[in-house]
């Protein structure tokens, strides 16, 4: 395998318990072959997952992974341990406790089995390289600009040049849209990490905090802070928000420092910034196809080539923003029907998630200032109960537990709201289905009177 240098990104200081490092990476050369057999654009937590399921199937083929970024990568990821990640080795820390706290109080849970793990970019594509050593070829610094028909298959037009592919994989993920159609809701979920590093240990490297509510001014979208310690001075400290403006105004980075001061009590010159990233992630009831594929209508090529063509977006759930398990249970799917030449499924959940997620939906948007205590409510309840149903591995009896263990009246409100709203997406349906009748029919007249005009 082919790939440029990476240097690995972890935080300075000896993790703590709770907290394994990942081993350190390699360098090696970038090579940019001229055609493949499948192609996959984009080496972030899809790409190198589908890639290494390929490699572990039956056959051979050439796979080529062009990565639009140059250098390290700052991406994390974060889940709970469904043991489908196709690159354990990657970890790089976990954790069997977790929190959420707010001005009422605070829940803790754990689920020892399914421990809460952390994967960082640079550990993740070290880990790929060495499992793609000789199967595949993944080359950075190299944005894709379009991906066009030709005679001999489909042509991959990069930066540095391009690459003829059987089979192409966008593996670039969603962006955030800036609206939706009417009956629909749209929450970006926007967010600044920072990694620090203080002079004095104050992290509880056995606990990761997965909300923070505490010492906000009331009113507004939902807020909170992440904290994944990783040892008692060092630590992801991240300022987030599910607001409906495609803006967003926050100045996280003065939220991380605020909350800093005021949970640690850490002075300016006791802690400071190793490394930061940030991004948007859509939290949306549109179906995963409104989200899939082109990034412009370049990426729509047509005919042959345009069913040669697949994308990996939609694995991210919609009313939490966890997506890395998802993706890396869907790239095993994926890899299998590119590897047999058949069309790419979407990821589709089944249908009491998709319900259960549009109704929390429009409550996180229409009443953001009860989410603390549900999410406080909600993390209390038995950790095995929680990781079933964030994993999407929760039965019916487990569904209707935690329904009851939250505030009756706003969901009720914000169940009504989802039965509305699915009313008027089916009127809006009908309206369009009846337009292209008229306008199918208006055309069959037209054509009729011509005839009539040419046969007199």
């Amino acid at each position: 395998m082919s790939t440029v240098t990476v240097t690995d990104l972890l935080v300075e200081g000896t993790p703590g318990a709770g907290a394994h490092d990942a081993p350190a990476p390699g360098p090696v050369r970038p090579e940019l072959p001229t055609s493949v057999d499948v192609a996959i654009v984009g080496a972030g937590a899809s790409g190198l997952a589908t890639a290494v399921h390929l490699a572990a199937l039956p056959g051979e083929r050439t796979v080529l992974v062009l990565e639009g970024r140059s250098g390290d990568d700052p991406r994390s990821w974060c889940s709970w341990d469904d043991e489908t990640d196709p690159l354990p080795e990657a970890r790089s820390a976990s954790w069997d406790r977790w929190e959420v706290r707010t001005d009422r109080g605070t829940s803790t849970g754990t689920d020892p089995g399914h421990p809460y793990v952390l994967v960082r970019g640079a550990d993740r594509r070290a880990a790929a390289a060495r499992r793609l050593a000789g199967a595949a070829t993944i080359v950075d610094g190299t944005p894709v600009r379009s991906v066009v028909a030709s005679p001999e298959g489909v042509l991959v037009q990069a930066r540095t040049g391009d690459v003829r592919a059987r089979r192409v994989l966008d593996a670039r993920g969603p962006r955030c849209p800036d609206e939706v159609p009417a009956g629909r809701v749209l929450l970006h979920q926007r967010f600044v990490g920072q990694w620090i590093t203080t002079t004095r240990p104050v992290f509880d490297p056995t606990t990761v905090t997965l909300m923070d509510f505490t010492g906000q001014t009331p009113g507004g979208p939902v807020r909170f802070v992440y904290v994944l310690p990783v040892s008692t001075t060092s630590a992801l400290v991240e300022s987030t928000i599910f607001t409906p403006d495609p803006a967003d105004p926050i100045d996280h980075r003065s939220a991380i420092a605020d909350h800093v001061r005021r949970r640690w009590d850490l002075g300016p010159d006791e802690w400071r910034v190793t490394d930061e990233e940030q991004g948007c992630i859509p939290m949306t009831d549109l179906p995963p196809a409104a989200l899939t594929g082109a990034h412009d209508e370049r990426w729509r090529p047509a005919g042959a080539a345009g069913a040669a063509v697949a994308s990996v977006t939609g694995t991210t759930r919609p009313s939490s923003g966890y997506g890395f398990a998802r993706s890396n249970r869907h790239a095993a799917r994926v890899a299998q029907h590119l590897a047999d030449g058949t069309p790419v499924p979407e990821h589709r959940d089944r249908a009491r998630t998709r319900f259960l997620d549009a109704v929390f939906l429009r409550f996180l948007r229409d009443q953001p200032d009860r989410a603390a205590e549900t999410f406080r409510r909600l993390l209390a309840l038995p950790g095995p109960l929680v990781v079933r149903f964030m994993s999407e591995r929760s039965t019916l009896a487990d569904d209707l537990r935690i329904v009851l263990a939250l505030q009756k009246g706003p969901f009720l409100v914000a169940l009504a709201r989802t039965l509305l709203d699915a009313g008027t997406r089916g009127l809006a349906g009908v309206r369009r289905t009846a337009g292209v009748r008229r306008t199918v029919g208006a055309r069959g007249r037209v054509v009729a009177r011509r005839r009539s005009d040419v046969s007199s």
